[in-house]
């Protein structure tokens, strides 16, 4: 009715565009990323070192179009060509965003200028307000008398005295003597890394921060990284050491280098690349000349990993169910880089399944690659479930007609997330190289779309144009790369009837299926084969980040502890997701079996 009854009066507004309004739920989330996105947006195309200025006032309605064309006059006349204006005109309250370098005494002197002019305008030409909906600051402190008049700034300056005679609380905020105190004791962006240096901390992307309960966040991440650069210039190398060692754990080792950051941030600042980028700085010779050797002999480090699984499981079997926990537990005390065993690891899978499976070009049509990932191939194992990952996947094709062509020489191969994260830059290419060649002829010189089970495996698979060389970008380019998710919503679920429904089902939509936007299609297919879907609301990522959860675990209890709490009020038929290690982390905090979607289909067909 409220929409309705807008739509009549708009008939005598002059607009430039036809108001349209929206039910759809992806357009108005569009929408008001638009609109958040605003600020930031302004911050993200400021030159290096340069602060973003946001104030916030108010004008009388029948006089804001006005008081507006005389802020842009001002924007013009100080040279703000990045300034931007919004807010709520039907309360007469607007904001303004300016970008300024307050780096030299002349800068500092066109910003001093050009914010006296703005009080003139808003307090003596339109008997506006200086702070429409946010708290006064130091900024605006110098003007609140000029706002008042001197009476009733009298009484303010009195009551302050009475409330607070040590002047404890937020001195200088709102009563402040200082006529200069918005040019006093300036905020300085020093330039850090390219990668940040655009971000303005508005922190739009803390929420979606796994480790945000346990250490540090993106824009957290970013504020230190800057207190750093200042205190190496000011030659304060003693607090500069301690807070750099301090960020060894609070901004590198405990950050899940998940991206979702970028997703949350209006300008896709991605601090993950950040970590990346110091973790691979911080790499000795050594470390980076092991990880080359590892990339180089994966073969035999899979194998290794499978036998060392395999002997946990006997351990277990022989000493007790928790005896690898507890011992794991004990040598990470002497040892932290060990990782923490988890009980929800089985003796690694049969690779029967990897038998090579060929497929001509006659017979392409609904045909694909199946590329089995390195942690299928070694804890692709599920509790309670006659068949692996790889089998589960065959058999899902089998019942929807699709031919399965294995990826040649399977055992050994990797999509290079692994070196990627830790940020060995030598082994993440040697490993990127290697896969595009293995592709490239397991599809038929990209002939068959390539299917790997592992979401976030698909996901680095999707980013490695930037590790390879020149003749490989070529391959690269014409392959077609798919995550299982993407593979059973297109290929699957259309030629598959679901014949036994799953009454209840929870899932956990992984970090990747969200960057790769196909969380939807994760439901999507969810609903196809079962009957009632739950995504908690609380969904997140779980801080596992390959390995991340087992080297230092209490992320990942961090990181799943509200997804946790919602899930376990419930109790469901089956916990669903599509990626191991995060099956695993969710099955820890749960306490229940999680599992790859690939089980819900096979079970149902």
């Amino acid at each position: 009715q409220r929409v309705q009854l807008f739509a009549v009066a708009a008939t005598a507004l002059s607009m430039l565009n036809v108001p349209v309004f929206t039910n759809d739920p992806d357009e108005q989330a569009l929408l008001w990323k638009v609109r958040k996105g605003l600020f930031p947006a302004v911050g993200a195309v400021r030159a290096s070192g340069t602060t973003v200025v946001l104030e916030d006032i108010a004008f009388p309605v029948a006089r804001l179009g006005d008081a507006i064309l005389d802020l842009q006059v001002l924007f013009k006349k100080y040279e703000y060509h990045h300034a931007i204006i919004f807010g709520h005109a039907k309360d007469g309250n607007i904001h303004f965003v300016v970008t300024q370098s307050f780096n030299t005494e002349e800068e500092i002197a066109r910003y001093d200028r050009f914010i006296k002019e703005v009080v003139s305008i808003v307090v003596a030409k339109y008997d506006g307000t200086l702070k429409a909906e946010h708290g006064t600051g130091r900024n605006m402190a110098p003007f609140v008398q000029t706002e008042w008049g001197d009476d009733a700034y009298l009484i303010m300056k009195r009551l302050k005295k009475v409330i607070d005679p040590d002047n404890l609380l937020n001195p200088g905020v709102i009563i402040n003597d200082d006529k200069n105190a918005h040019i006093r004791h300036l905020k300085n962006l020093p330039e850090v890394e390219e990668e940040v240096d655009r971000c303005i901390e508005c922190g739009f992307c803390e929420h979606v921060c796994p480790s945000r309960d346990l250490t540090s966040t993106p824009r957290r991440r970013i504020v230190t990284r800057r207190v750093l650069r200042n205190l190496q210039l000011q030659g304060d190398l003693p607090n500069y050491n301690l807070l750099l060692d301090q960020y060894q754990y609070d901004g590198l080792e405990t950050c899940a280098v998940d991206g979702l950051c970028a997703t949350a941030c209006p300008v896709d600042i991605n601090t993950g690349d950040l970590v990346k980028r110091l973790r691979r700085e911080n790499h000795s010779a050594l470390a980076n000349r092991v990880a080359l050797f590892t990339a180089r002999n994966f073969k035999a480090v899979e194998w290794a990993t499978r036998l060392a699984l395999r002997a946990g499981v006997g351990i277990n079997w022989t000493f007790g169910h928790n005896a690898m926990l507890n011992l794991s537990k004990a040598l990470k005390k002497i040892i932290p880089s060990i990782p923490l065993w988890s009980n929800y690891l089985q003796s690694p899978p049969g690779l029967s399944s990897l038998k090579a499976i060929r497929v001509s070009r006659a017979d392409s049509n609904r045909a694909i690659v199946y590329f089995p990932a390195c942690i299928s191939r070694t804890m692709g194992s599920y509790k309670g479930q006659k068949r692996n990952l790889m089998e589960t996947f065959i058999s899902v094709c089998q019942k929807a007609g699709v031919q399965v062509h294995m990826l040649d020489n399977a055992v050994g191969s990797c999509c290079s997330q692994i070196f990627s994260s830790k940020g060995f830059k030598d082994a993440h290419r040697l490993t990127a190289n290697n896969i595009v060649d293995k592709l490239w002829k397991s599809s038929l010189e990209g002939l068959l779309p390539i299917v790997i089970d592992v979401s976030s495996c698909a996901y680095t698979l999707r980013q490695l144009h930037t590790a390879l060389d020149e003749e490989r970008r070529g391959k690269y380019k014409a392959l077609t790369i798919l995550d299982s998710v993407e593979f059973l919503h297109d290929m699957v679920m259309p030629h598959l009837e679901a014949k036994r429904k799953e009454k209840s089902i929870v899932l956990h939509p992984v970090c990747s299926l969200k960057k790769m936007k196909t969380e939807n299609q994760f439901i999507q297919l969810a609903r196809h084969f079962a009957k009632e879907v739950t995504i908690p609301k609380n969904a997140g990522c779980c801080g596992m980040a390959g390995d991340r959860g087992f080297l230092f675990p209490e992320l990942t209890a961090s990181a799943t502890s509200s997804e946790a709490a919602e899930v376990s009020a419930t109790s469901y038929d089956g916990y669903y997701s599509s990626t191991k290690t995060c099956e695993m982390a969710m099955s820890e905090s749960v306490q229940k079996n999680y599992e790859s979607i690939l089980y819900l289909v096979d079970e149902a067909g």
